[in-house]
């Protein structure tokens, strides 16, 4: 079973370090909406947030070997 989009986001942001407060602070959402964000798909909009902060692409969150 491949990691659903949320873990994929999840892993992305651990391997850049980061808690979950701080992408939040990065952003300017609150630590729940990252939370959620790693349960349940996020906007395009935060999405892009999201692939600019952990530094991926559209294509590689598709992907099944991230």
């Amino acid at each position: 079973m491949y990691p659903a989009i949320g873990d994929k986001l999840r892993m992305k942001r651990l391997a850049r370090n980061l808690t979950q407060k701080e992408a939040a602070k990065i952003i300017g959402v609150s630590v729940y909406m990252i939370s959620a964000w790693e349960r349940y798909f996020p906007s395009t909009v935060r999405m892009e947030q999201l692939a600019a902060l952990y530094d991926f692409s559209f294509e590689e969150l598709r992907d099944d070997d991230i």
